[in-house]
């Protein structure tokens, strides 16, 4: 696995960004088999049960303590309200902050592991995500736009999922250039690059709730998270 900068030629799974493009894939997501994480592929990197049952349902409460007095009101109707970021959380809520920073150590562990980049590789922000039943994401990448412009993110070169539940129907991430669903595990870690190799929807959530961590990963110092390095 390796981030978009870093690619010489464009992969078959990669999508190219072109001047006037709007969307960077249109089909069935449905259509796609599942990948479970925790099984070996080589475009990704999982890991299953990096939490316990009682770290996920922590979080969870967490996010349901704190939504509305803390969820960003950002990002447009779609995003406003649903989604906490991380250094937003009461001091309170130390415990939950704690597995959290835990999860970021362990995924850029993970990351540098794996990939032994020749520069030093970043925690970005993190953030608890509520979905709801009826929602979706359309494809996209985590550092561009489809017509190639940079996005609100462009440092982003590493993207994060980790699965606090699975006891709800649809919300699966999937990828269509890999032709693959995640099949939602919970306490499982998806971890993928931000860029056009790793475009990526989610389906429509239609029973119960989702809810996610969320974080990202940048060789730009200047994007780091203050608060990543710290042991609470």
């Amino acid at each position: 696995m390796s981030d978009s900068s870093a690619a010489a030629t464009v992969p078959p799974y990669a999508f190219a960004p072109k001047p006037g493009q709007t969307s960077w894939w249109r089909g069935d997501a449905l259509q796609f088999p599942y990948h479970r994480p925790g099984d070996h592929h080589r475009h990704f990197i999982t890991r299953k049960d990096l939490l316990s049952p009682a770290q996920c349902r922590l979080l969870i409460d967490c996010c349901e303590r704190n939504l509305e007095a803390r969820a960003a009101r950002a990002g447009g109707e779609y995003w406003s309200g649903r989604f906490i970021w991380q250094n937003n959380l009461p001091e309170s809520e130390i415990d939950a902050i704690r597995v959290m920073q835990q999860v970021r150590a362990q995924t850029l562990t993970i990351l540098n592991q794996a990939l032994r980049p020749d520069e030093p590789l970043y925690s970005d922000t993190a953030q608890l995500v509520r979905w709801h039943e009826g929602i979706e994401l359309a494809p996209h990448v985590d550092n561009m736009e489809p017509d190639g412009r940079p996005n609100i993110s462009p440092h982003r070169s590493f993207s994060s999922i980790l699965y606090l539940n699975d006891d709800y129907e649809g919300g699966e991430t999937y990828f269509p250039g890999h032709g693959i669903r995640i099949k939602p595990t919970a306490g499982a870690l998806v971890v993928f690059g931000a860029g056009p190799e790793y475009v990526h929807g989610i389906t429509r959530v239609t029973r119960g709730l989702r809810y996610t961590y969320a974080g990202w990963f940048t060789y730009d110092k200047a994007f780091e998270d203050p608060n990543a390095p710290k042991v609470f």
